[in-house]
């Protein structure tokens, strides 16, 4: 899970490059992973848990391998400056963080 931490700001670099769509990327993010493992997750429809992340895509930071929640010391984005964060988190609609 090394790369869990920079996957949001790298895939909202793509974004802004214009690699993907914003749609896209959530897409990868949530809905596809869940397909995959057969989930009936990834989507904000009726039925399904409210997970949730409300993210501020301008937020700048830079990444520091050493203060990683899942420190494994070989990021290859280690010093990068970067832009994305998770500002509030809601898992079966219930906050988190």
């Amino acid at each position: 899970m090394a790369g869990a931490e920079t996957l949001l700001a790298m895939g909202l670099q793509l974004v802004r490059d214009g690699h993907v769509t914003p749609a896209r990327l959530f897409d990868m993010l949530a809905a596809t992973p869940a397909c995959l493992l057969g989930l009936d997750a990834g989507r904000l429809e009726p039925g399904y848990e409210a997970d949730l992340i409300l993210i501020d895509d301008g937020t700048p930071w830079q990444v520091d391998a050493k203060k990683m929640a899942a420190y494994a010391g070989n990021t290859p984005f280690d010093g990068m400056p970067v832009q994305g964060r998770a500002t509030a988190i809601w898992k079966g609609g219930q906050r988190i963080r």
